[in-house]
């Protein structure tokens, strides 16, 4: 079992013996754990609820934990325990089976939580949250691109609510952003923040440990929509994303576990939402595409604001896992890869919808037999793992092996996925620049 607490101190700290399990919070950048403009009384965003607050602390320490503790193989599980502070320790004891239980959906580790009194008090003069009819969650990707337009067309004013970590995915919201107010003046308001975490503690200077999967990011995104969306007058969250990878299915055995991200599952979902309610917090969240392909939600948006429009928007936006891979081929260095699953899902859904894709990618750029070999090799991976996924399609116990709500019929789901898969396998077939096996 690894420990991992976080630590909220009223005063600065004078002990100089921190360990690498100890997380520190606090505003002031030299003296906190955290590279974040998020204080720990939530000021910045408004007069946020107890609730939500804790909801928003429990999502962090879980994050920084997950990026910090090693798996010891690939895929391999770890016991991890979590001492959190809380405004109301009592109530949140209540929701401990229900915090790991979801902890565990999201990372494949076995976790346990302990629950604290938090005694610091909240600032007497929290900022006014702006005037709006929603919020979104807004991570530069497509699918909340398309989540945006469709609110905005409807004439909502919305908050869209990033976090980011690297400087690029920033970059790539600012952008987006922009694109968005010009084109849909005084309904767009950005509220961004960075959640890093510094690469030693301070004070001892101990390195902290770096694990790469950190698939409880998306409890952490989700938080933070909860928080500014739980400002009186609450208001409606929305997280979107493709049905197909919100459901997720494995595209071979092997991805399973800890390398399938569950990021917006509906399972995912509403166990943030009962967690949230049980605590006695804002909950009201949902994904408005959970029965829609990429592929439906780009002609969407090609509907409303025409086809060059959305071949323009869309083609802005960043789906790409492989953010460096870049680097040393003369290329931009936010290059997206063209191949990897979020690269192929998108290219899937610009065919699909029939919108021009005008997206560089390295795979487009390149031609192949030029391409670094180890480069060569992950291309022809994931193009036969989606072959390999088409040929044997969706099954039921593909989505029941996770889980589903009761509230989800299994058909409906179990078709939403074969229509993503069928885009996905249409595109690998499609495009000769991908064709790695002749």
């Amino acid at each position: 079992m690894t420990d991992r607490s976080l630590l909220i101190p009223a005063r600065a700290l004078t002990r100089t013996d921190l360990a690498e399990s100890e997380f520190v919070w606090r505003p002031h950048q030299s003296e906190t754990s955290f590279l974040t403009n998020l204080e720990p009384d939530l000021a910045s965003i408004g007069e946020v609820p107890d609730s939500n607050a804790d909801l928003l602390s429990v999502a962090l320490v879980a994050f920084l934990a997950d990026r910090t503790i090693r798996r010891p193989g690939k895929g391999w599980a770890r016991s991890v325990d979590l001492t959190l502070p809380v405004y109301n320790a009592a109530v949140w004891e209540s929701t401990a089976e229900a915090t790991t239980g979801l902890l565990e959906m999201l990372t494949g580790d076995q976790w346990t939580v302990t629950f604290r009194e938090r005694r610091q008090r909240r600032s007497a003069d929290p900022t006014e949250r702006p005037s709006a009819d929603r919020v979104l969650l807004f991570s530069g990707g497509a699918d909340s691109l398309c989540g945006a337009v469709r609110a905005l067309e409807a004439g909502d004013r919305v908050i869209l609510v990033s976090h980011w970590d690297w400087p690029g995915h920033s970059q790539y919201q600012s952008d987006l952003t922009a694109r968005l107010e010009s084109r849909y003046p005084g309904q767009v308001l950005h509220r961004q923040h960075r959640v890093g975490r510094r690469g030693k503690q301070i004070l001892s200077g101990a390195r902290f440990g770096d694990e790469p999967t950190r698939r409880s990011r998306s409890l952490l995104f989700l938080a933070l929509g909860l928080a500014y969306a739980a400002v009186d007058p609450s208001l409606p969250l929305w997280i979107a994303e493709n049905g197909y990878a919100a459901l997720n299915p494995p595209l071979a055995g092997e991805r399973r576990g800890a390398l399938s991200t569950r990021t917006t599952h509906p399972a995912v979902l509403d166990g943030v939402a009962i967690l949230a309610s049980t605590a006695g917090g804002h909950a009201d969240l949902s994904n408005p595409f959970e029965t829609m392909t990429k592929g439906e939600m780009y002609r969407e948006v090609r509907d409303a604001i025409g086809a060059d429009a959305a071949s323009e928007l869309l083609s802005a936006s960043h789906s790409c896992s492989h953010v460096r891979w870049a680097i040393g081929t003369g290329l931009p260095p936010a290059t997206q890869c063209g191949v990897c699953f979020g690269c192929l899902v998108r290219r899937s859904a610009f065919l699909a919808a029939d919108v021009p894709d005008e997206t560089l990618y390295i795979h487009t750029a390149i031609a192949h037999d030029q391409l670094q070999p180890w480069m060569q090799a992950a291309a022809h991976r994931e193009i036969e793992t989606v072959r390999y996924a088409g040929l044997r399609g969706v099954r039921p116990v593909d989505l029941l092996a996770i889980g589903l709500p009761d509230r989800v019929d299994v058909d409906e789901a179990v078709a939403v996925a074969q229509r993503g898969l069928n885009e996905l396998t249409s595109c690998v077939d499609t495009l000769p620049d991908l064709d790695t096996t002749a």
